[in-house]
């Protein structure tokens, strides 16, 4: 999607470290961004403790395009939440809310 990419470009174009600051601690802050701009349904990877936003079928981060929404790797992380407690309750503590 043209708009999204755009969108995602005027972010790079601050350069590698807000690209780093995305993908690297802060990528559920980045859906969230996505949410609030585009609808964006907060995708998560359990694998790869990563967070994106899918729009229209397509899951982007901060460096743009990653997947289409039914690559196995990427779960909505409303289901994932109530899948499993205990692993979101350190996803919260450690890297949402980064309590420790």
């Amino acid at each position: 999607m043209e708009k999204v990419n755009n969108f995602i470009k005027q972010f790079q174009e601050f350069g590698s470290d807000v690209n780093d600051c995305f993908s690297y601690g802060m990528c559920y802050y980045f859906a969230v961004i996505l949410r609030e701009r585009f609808g964006a349904n907060i995708m998560y990877d359990p694998i790869m403790n990563h967070f994106a936003g899918e729009i229209d079928g397509q899951v982007y981060d901060i460096t743009g395009f990653l997947s289409t929404y039914d690559d196995p790797r990427w779960v909505y992380w409303e289901q994932y939440q109530k899948e499993d407690a205990l692993h979101t309750y350190r996803i919260y503590h450690d890297c949402i809310l980064k309590l420790q």
